[in-house]
């Protein structure tokens, strides 16, 4: 008669298999703040309310973020990056590839379609952002803090270009690159001017261009 063996306890897989639940809950959560901040608004929309249009439990929706604001953050940071992969975009592919390039035109034009396809995504929640930053202290305190985040990004980027190449020294061109570069200019060009995505690449290309490298 065979002896009954118990299959060895695979406590790998199973912490695989939890991390797998929780990144999908997470992103569920993410993806209903973000549908609510864009149609009812930062103010209306309620912790639970994201917990209904997720199809989750209250409690998971303060374990993807503490707070309406922690969750505006986590909504942005998917934004910027394109996805809810935890790559900073400085460890992205199409960042490191800039950085290859040897042609100065060729990088702050690849700067500005990188910046373009950004503000496309990031634009639609940026509304609410600002909502936020005008009632909730801990947004505002996120707003400025991922401000700061995008000039230092963009110092990394703007030190890529040879400092010979460039009209001022690193700081100033990298002020010069996220003040162009920055969403509200975004939303002035197409909410205002109407600009079509393409016309404020186009634009923003030629621009960076002539604003940043010398002769």
């Amino acid at each position: 008669m065979a002896k009954n063996t118990k299959r060895p306890y695979d406590a790998t897989r199973r912490r695989e298999r939890a991390e797998t639940e929780r990144q999908a809950t997470r992103r569920r959560v993410v993806d209903a703040a973000r549908a609510l901040f864009m149609t009812k608004g930062y103010n209306a929309t309620t912790m639970a309310d994201v917990a209904r249009e997720a199809g989750v439990a209250l409690q998971s929706v303060y374990t993807a973020g503490k707070s309406k604001a922690d969750l505006l953050h986590l909504v942005t940071d998917v934004a910027v990056g394109g996805d809810d992969e935890q790559v900073l975009v400085a460890d992205r592919p199409e960042f490191k590839a800039i950085a290859q390039e040897r042609d100065p035109v060729r990088q702050v034009q690849t700067f500005a379609q990188l910046i373009a396809a950004t503000l496309e995504r990031v634009a639609p929640i940026w509304v609410a952002y600002r909502e936020a930053a005008a009632v909730d202290p801990k947004a505002a305190e996120n707003l400025v803090a991922a401000h700061r985040r995008r000039r230092e990004t963009f110092g990394q980027m703007i030190r890529m270009v040879p400092e010979d190449r460039l009209r001022e020294p690193y700081e100033r061109s990298a002020d010069t690159m996220w003040a162009i570069g920055s969403v509200d200019v975004f939303l002035l060009l197409r909410d205002i001017q109407q600009w079509k995505p393409k016309r404020y690449a186009d634009w923003l290309r030629n621009t960076l261009v002539d604003a940043l490298l010398a002769s």
